[in-house]
């Protein structure tokens, strides 16, 4: 008794001071820990804030400049309101913002540059609105002296042909010379009006494309200089009844284009909000500086104090870290003084050999010695667990026994050698002859054929041996002539210092008999999927036909997208052929004048001329006629010279880029050969430069670009570029997709069927920007070689 107060006695002391030694070092962190609470403190509610704050700002600026640069782009109206509410809502975060810093210094000069700043963004916005507004008005103005236009063509024509008709009933009636000098004269007159009028038009069309660089005042003293010439020559044609609606279209047209008229203030108010418009934006950038500058100035100065704050911790840090490590030098001489001492009495290792014996007896090892003994508390605790270990073994061989007879399994338990050592109920129910079998070989239980089988588990060397377990399935007969199929589960188990066999025996006859009904249900349905294999390969059949049929509804849609094509470049074509045409007619009436007055020797001159007129308009029926003509999908590839194929593609729509001033620029220089179908590989890059020329039809600079970008792996590229606003991010991944067009009138399939085509001529194409901006379409071929 005395020894055991004595070592907890010992005990008792040395907790108490580790336990004071633990509160000296946990007060000192928690003073360290209060300091370093109120550095935080003060970080947290002074400094963050502020540099958050300004981060907002500067966040919610770089947002405002490109929201005005966005609201500065954009012409649509109605996109405009949106433009400016985002605006708004950035200029509202900005105030947010401004708020957070109002216990700073700088907060006043910030708040006034802001409320500058939103005044000036409001005007802005509202000079755009009203810029674009203004534009609209100045397009239809615009369009409607583009129909005047057309429309006094078309009205001359009949003029010009009532003259005609007029010389070719004089010259055969011998009329006067004097009448046929005034016929003449006026049908020169009428020339002279057609390219009079032709001047005016693109004079008119050249001021509104270039307003904004030049003198309008003395542009439009010039036009009405013209309008005044062209009105005097027409009032010459007054006798003809059919030009009337000729001179009322051209007043029309005068009306609008004379000094003072509706297009010249149009045109002044443009100019004039072009240079506002200007104006605000230089202001506002020099205002978004200035609010950038106090901002940076801001963040700058707290920087200052935060670093001013991190030093003041870093010195704490390091003063506590030099107490900290003092105290725990300290304690852990003392913690190593008090383990010697300790030691030196022998607790320690008695503890690590009761810790030992613990472990051993809760994984279950029930028969290991115990080597703790003594008089004291270690001892006393060494003594109940010896106890406790006899009492767990008895409890095992018990339960064991209890569990085998209960159990409603089949259960056999034997040694190593394989003698029977208990058998319940339930396995002995399995056996008819068999009454006390404990003392007997297991497999003398079961029929002699698998007695071998059963002895070789308990060899030297056997699967039961090296795996502690295994399993077999034997066939054992029953009562009347009847057979029982066994599962035989053996396990390996621990009882006290031995291994003993434990065998569960499973009745698995059903399971056996519905193996064998699934064999026979299985060659039932391989007979029932070989006939429905002959069904699917009819179905497959059928599905070719209707492959079939796709590919060629898909060879109608891509005509039809190139029938569209030509419909669109129909109006341009009569147009372009038109101006041939008249010219021929001209040409024609005068040879037939050379002939009356047997001047031959102008022949020649008119007919080459003639030659030269229909040669260039047989070019262009036949580049159309070519495009148009409608090609089999499955036709093979070839080599196909590509500067063929694009000069045919630009002689295409060459009439269109005439008329709407478009420059297409090929710098393909160097042969280049690939494999393809030409007709459908021209169809691809008439609608590549159909979309480049819907994409800059609005543009101030309308260029179209084909480059060559090398050839690579047996493939050759190009691509088509344009100066338009190119493709956006939320739009370029969906383009391939059919109906998708960012165009307002299109059905979205051109883009589509290029994708369908190139991957026909085992080619590819991709979508990309060029260097400016503008929309990028690469082509890719295979590329040909003819070495």
């Amino acid at each position: 008794m005395k020894k055991r107060n004595t070592i907890g006695n010992r005990l008792i002391v040395s907790i108490w001071f580790m336990a004071f030694l633990t509160i000296a070092v946990s007060l000192i962190a928690i003073v360290n820990w209060e300091s370093f609470d109120d550095q935080i403190q003060a970080m947290v509610e002074k400094n963050l804030p502020t540099l958050r704050a300004s981060y907002q700002l500067e966040r919610n600026t770089a947002g405002l400049q490109a929201a005005l640069n966005q609201l500065g782009n954009n012409t649509d109206t109605v996109l405009h309101a949106d433009l400016k509410q985002n605006i708004i809502d950035k200029l509202g975060r900005i105030n947010g913002a401004i708020t957070q810093t109002a216990g700073l210094d700088m907060h006043s000069d910030i708040r006034h540059a802001y409320q500058a700043l939103q005044q000036d963004i409001q005007f802005y916005a509202d000079l755009l609105y009203e810029r674009n507004t203004h534009q609209l008005v100045l397009a239809q103005t615009e369009n409607n002296i583009k129909w005047l236009h057309q429309d006094l063509i078309d009205e001359l024509t009949p003029i010009r042909q009532e003259v005609e008709w007029q010389l070719t009933r004089m010259l055969p009636n011998a009329i006067s010379s004097s009448a046929l000098n005034d016929v003449m004269t006026e049908f020169s007159l009428i020339q002279a009006i057609t390219v009079k009028e032709n001047e005016l038009h693109q004079l008119v069309q050249e001021i509104i494309r270039q307003r904004q660089d030049r003198d309008i005042n003395n542009a439009f003293y010039f036009i009405g200089y013209k309008t005044e010439e062209v009105s005097k020559m027409s009032q010459q044609l007054s006798h003809y009844a059919s030009t009337a609606s000729y001179r009322q279209l051209l007043q029309e047209m005068i009306s609008l284009v004379q000094p003072g008229g509706i297009l010249e203030a149009q045109l002044i108010r443009d100019t004039d909000l072009s240079r506002q418009i200007t104006r605000y934006q230089a202001k506002i950038q020099h205002q978004l500086s200035d609010l950038e500058a106090l901002i940076l100035t801001m963040v700058e100065t707290e920087d200052a104090l935060l670093n001013q704050l991190n030093e003041k911790t870093r010195q704490s840090i390091t003063i506590s870290n030099f107490i900290l490590f003092g105290m725990m030098f300290i304690t852990l001489f003392l913690s190593v003084m008090v383990s010697v001492y300790l030691v030196g009495q022998g607790i320690v290792k008695r503890l690590n050999l009761l810790s030992q014996d613990l472990y051993a007896v809760a994984s279950n090892q029930h028969n290991a010695q115990i080597q703790v003994s003594g008089n004291d508390e270690i001892g006393l605790l060494g003594d109940n667990l010896r106890q406790f270990c006899r009492q767990m073994q008895e409890m095992q061989q018990s339960n064991a026994l209890n569990l085998i007879n209960n159990t409603q399994a089949s259960i056999i338990t034997c040694d190593l050698s394989g003698t029977i050592e208990s058998v319940n109920s339930s396995a002995l129910s399995l056996f008819d002859e068999v009454s006390e079998p404990q003392n007997k070989f297991l497999w003398e239980l079961f029929s002699p054929t698998m007695q071998f089988r059963l002895q070789s588990l308990f060899a030297d060397n056997s699967p039961l041996l090296n795996n502690r377990g295994c399993n077999l399935t034997i066939k054992h007969p029953h009562d009347e002539g009847s057979a029982l199929y066994l599962r035989l589960d053996f396990r390996l188990f621990e009882q006290g210092p031995t291994d003993k066999v434990i065998i569960t025996m499973t009745d698995i006859t059903e399971q056996e008999n519905a193996a064998r009904w699934l064999e026979k249900m299985v060659r039932e349905k391989t007979r029932s999927l070989t006939s429905r294999n002959r069904q699917l390969k009819a179905e497959v059949e059928d599905r070719k036909r209707v492959e079939a049929d796709l590919r060629s509804t898909q060879n109608e849609l891509i005509q039809a997208a190139k029938m569209a094509v030509v419909g669109q470049t129909m109006t341009s074509l009569a147009h372009e052929l038109n101006q041939p045409l008249s010219a021929i007619s001209t040409h024609l009436f005068t040879a037939k004048l050379a002939l009356e007055k047997e001047r031959l020797d102008k022949l020649p001159q008119s007919l080459d001329k003639i030659d030269n007129l229909t040669s260039r308009m047989g070019q262009m029926i036949s580049s159309l006629k070519s495009f148009s003509k409608k090609q089999p999908a499955d036709s093979p590839l070839k080599p196909v010279n590509v500067q063929d194929s694009i000069a045919q593609a630009m002689m295409i729509v060459d009439s269109r880029t005439r008329q709407q001033q478009t420059t297409i620029i090929n710098r393909i220089s160097t042969p280049l050969a690939g494999l393809a179908d030409q007709v459908q590989f021209e169809q691809v890059l008439v609608n590549l430069l159909v979309n480049s020329c819907d994409a800059v039809a609005g543009c101030e600079q309308r260029q179209i670009e084909m480059l060559p970008l090398g050839i690579e792996n047996g493939r050759c590229r190009l691509a088509v570029t344009d100066s338009g606003q190119g493709f956006s991010a939320e739009i370029i991944e969906k383009l391939f997709i059919p109906f998708t067009t960012t165009k307002e009138v299109g059905l979205g399939l051109g883009l589509s069927i290029c994708r369908s085509i190139m991957h026909r001529l085992d080619g590819d194409i991709f979508l990309a920007s060029n260097l400016s901006g503008g929309a990028m379409v690469v082509l890719e071929l295979k590329h040909y070689d003819n070495e």
